[in-house]
């Protein structure tokens, strides 16, 4: 992101920028069919059938971020308290289901190998993310909370995608 100060108060300033945000949603023992006939995404359980011992639902997007920042001493970002507002707002780029290691009912490998089934049909294609970061010098504690649902209206249940993590960061 790039950082612009604000000139009446440096310790005051906008960043913005362009990337890429990926997320992955694990499931255990439930199969979700990107390719179904309904209107309706389907979560359907598996524990008495065949089932993947790892499965995902993978989404990326294209994002553009700005921030409201502030920081006690600008000219020192390494002894600097930091604390960032701002929001998300992203394109979806893709959207695929990835199933590793077929197993029967009793966990037993019947095969070793990947499935993958890519759809956008379900999946809301704006993203709107608030975020906020505070820290000191180089690390930071980072949230952000999905304000758009993950799924479009009347394709399944409302979701709401949430992040915490740590950054590392000169700003």
């Amino acid at each position: 992101m790039l950082d612009k100060p604000f000139r009446s108060s440096p310790k005051f300033s906008i960043g913005f920028g362009l990337g890429i945000s990926t997320s992955n949603i694990i499931f255990r023992r439930e199969d979700i069919d990107l390719k179904a006939a309904s209107t309706v995404l389907p979560f359907t359980p598996v524990d008495a059938s065949n089932h993947f011992k790892k499965y995902k639902l993978a989404t990326g997007f294209l994002e553009i971020p700005l921030e409201f920042r502030y920081s006690s001493k600008p000219s020192e970002p390494n002894k600097s308290f930091k604390i960032a507002l701002g929001g998300r707002i992203g394109t979806l780029v893709n959207v695929h289901t990835k199933g590793k290691t077929l197993q029967d009912k009793n966990n037993a490998t019947i095969n070793n190998y990947i499935e993958k089934e890519n759809s956008k049909r379900f999946i809301n294609g704006t993203r709107f993310m608030a975020t906020a970061r505070v820290g000191y010098g180089i690390l930071s504690l980072f949230g952000a909370y999905q304000l758009s649902s993950v799924l479009k209206a009347g394709a399944g249940p409302t979701m709401h995608l949430y992040q915490v993590g740590l950054t590392i960061s000169g700003l």
